[in-house]
């Protein structure tokens, strides 16, 4: 099973929101997927729809949520979803200053966060980096093989205010969730191609 996580030193830049869309959009067209909220308040797995409690849910489009509140329980979840032979696990982190051992690592940062990106350690294969609610793009992180710029959309702080993932979002009067949504897919897409790799080995 191909370990995704969403990770980086700070909080507030995006996580959550990123890892919940990416878990629905893996499931409807790249692998079967579950997701793991190991953050002390699992806002994730809200917005998949479940209770907040630990354990195994059944979360939007019947994904598998596991709540397992903290990275050092990860083992746990990850083996519930092994056990339900999915392809992949998305995971939401909470700030860490240095991952658990993931596949991928998608380090999201926000314009702010472009101070700490020194202090974080990405123990992955393959890191990918997304700065988040932004105008520009950013330099690129370490060996990151790709960067995506991900302007700051209202559509999406209304989804994520209303539970909502924002994948699941439209507002085509809004040309920056228009934006937010290629460059999510653009995103998406350079996922895709290290799953599909990592799955033929």
């Amino acid at each position: 099973m191909i370990k995704i996580g969403f990770c980086f030193v700070k909080g507030g830049t995006g996580k959550t929101v990123l890892a919940s869309s990416t878990v629905l959009y893996m499931t409807a067209a790249v692998a079967a997927a579950g997701l793991i909220d190991a953050s002390p308040v699992p806002m994730a797995a809200r917005l998949m729809g479940v209770d907040a409690a630990e354990g195994i849910h059944a979360g939007r489009e019947e994904v598998p949520v596991a709540v397992v509140r903290s990275p050092d329980r990860l083992v746990e979840g990850l083996k519930a979803l092994e056990e339900m032979r999915l392809d992949a696990a998305v995971i939401d982190l909470p700030p860490v200053s240095k991952t658990p051992r993931l596949d991928i690592a998608i380090i999201v940062a926000d314009p702010p966060g472009l101070e700490f990106i020194n202090e974080f350690k990405a123990d992955a294969k393959y890191p990918l980096f997304v700065l988040n609610m932004a105008e520009e793009k950013a330099v690129n992180y370490k060996d990151a093989a790709a960067t995506v710029t991900l302007p700051y959309s209202p559509v999406v702080a209304r989804a994520y205010a209303r539970r909502i993932p924002p994948v699941l979002a439209h507002s085509p009067k809004a040309p920056r969730h228009g934006e937010w949504r290629r460059q999510f897919f653009t995103l998406m897409k350079e996922l895709e191609k290290i799953v599909k790799k990592e799955a033929r080995r």
